[in-house]
């Protein structure tokens, strides 16, 4: 046992002991832990102390030297963290003591690019994980039905339905290979947005399916009004990386026939996030609107089209829905989404003056926004 003393002009050679007792504790989505250790009564007495922060396998990711047994240190590198410490003196380092095993330190991410068309990201060195929302393309709206001379209202057309959203965080990357980013493109007029997708070594890691596009509102037979499209069903999502939060896009509001308005599309209200690993942001719900569901276009003369789905109202960035031709005037269209991934609107159905049913408007592109650690 090393006792520290000197005796016949000697120097003791011996090193501190390792610390006695000690623990680090830390609080979710920070890297910065609280240690707290005893130093050993035996042996010589240490004059400073060194913290390492390592992976279970053993590898150091970062130390730093400190004389107080409590406090805080901030550690680099994500992932389950062993902290060691070692008494120094004039001799060196003492023997490691483990004083917490495993330790969940989240990974600090940077934004790597938001991505509105396809791209590529190549993995630089030093880039171990990767995080991203996906989100897929909106359905285009629908036309509204025609009309018959001097009878029947034609229904208005369905809006069209949003895309999938997906968030993931600490997928597992390497050097030199490469991400391959698809946006999908909005869905013209009755027809699904495209979908948005990561791909990662050949494999598709996250799909946010687009929309579906609206149906055409039907034509009046005779007398008999057309009834209203249906909106267009929301995109599915699909990602094989673990603990992705999967959100369905919005349903696209029905169209309406003669004596009705017109249903509003359904809002993007989940609150499933990614949030937590600064500097990740929550998309949904905001008013930097993701996909909500285009409103359906109106049969009923002089009726007003589906509800008002804009950015500035915090409700979804999905088309309006157009109006009934009222009079000697043709119906009108629905409007484009605004939000990203949203359903466009269902174009009005056409009166029985025959001046002209409204169009289906498009949907929202998709968008990736991909975060590097």
């Amino acid at each position: 046992m090393a006792t520290g003393n000197i005796k016949g002009g000697k120097r003791n050679y011996a090193r501190v002991t390792s610390p006695s007792t000690g623990s680090a504790t830390t609080s979710a989505g920070t890297t910065t832990i609280a240690y707290s250790f005893t130093p050993s009564t035996l042996g010589p007495a240490a004059a400073s102390y060194k913290i390492i922060a390592a992976t279970t396998a053993g590898a150091e990711k970062s130390s730093t030297t400190v004389t107080t047994t409590s406090g805080n240190y901030t550690v680099a590198g994500g992932g389950d963290t062993d902290i060691k410490v070692a008494g120094i003196n004039y001799n060196g380092e003492g023997t490691l003591a483990t004083i917490a095993s495993a330790l969940p330190i989240p990974f600090v991410y940077t934004l790597q690019s938001t991505y509105n068309t396809n791209g590529t990201y190549t993995v630089v060195t030093g880039i171990t994980k990767i995080a991203a929302y996906v989100i897929g393309a909106g359905g285009g709206g629908a036309g509204g039905g025609l009309g018959v001379s001097n009878q029947g209202h034609g229904g208005g057309g369905g809006g069209g339905g949003s895309g999938a959203i997906i968030g993931f965080k600490d997928f597992t990357v390497t050097a030199g290979q490469t991400v391959t980013i698809t946006v999908g493109t909005a869905g013209n007029a009755a027809t699904a947005g495209n979908l948005s997708k990561i791909t990662y070594g050949g494999t598709d890691i996250a799909t946010a399916n687009g929309g579906s596009g609206g149906a055409v509102g039907v034509a009046a037979s005779g007398n008999t009004n057309g009834a209203g499209g249906t909106g267009g069903a929301g995109g599915t999502a699909a990602s094989n990386v673990a603990g992705a939060v999967l959100i369905t896009g919005r349903t696209g509001g029905t169209g309406a026939g003669s004596g009705a308005n017109a249903t509003a599309g359904t809002i993007q209200s989940s609150n499933s996030n990614i949030t937590g690993e600064a500097p990740i942001t929550a998309i949904v719900p905001s008013n930097t609107v993701y996909g909500s569901g285009g409103a359906g276009g109106s049969g009923n003369q002089g009726g007003g089209g589906g509800g008002n789905l804009t950015a500035s109202s915090g409700a979804g960035g999905g088309g309006n829905g157009g109006a009934a031709n009222a009079g000697n005037n043709p119906a009108t269209s629905g409007n484009t989404a605004t939000g990203t991934g949203a359903g466009g609107g269902g174009g009005g159905g056409e009166g029985p003056l025959r001046w002209g049913q409204g169009n289906g408007a498009a949907g929202a592109a998709g968008q990736v926004i991909l975060y590097i650690a």
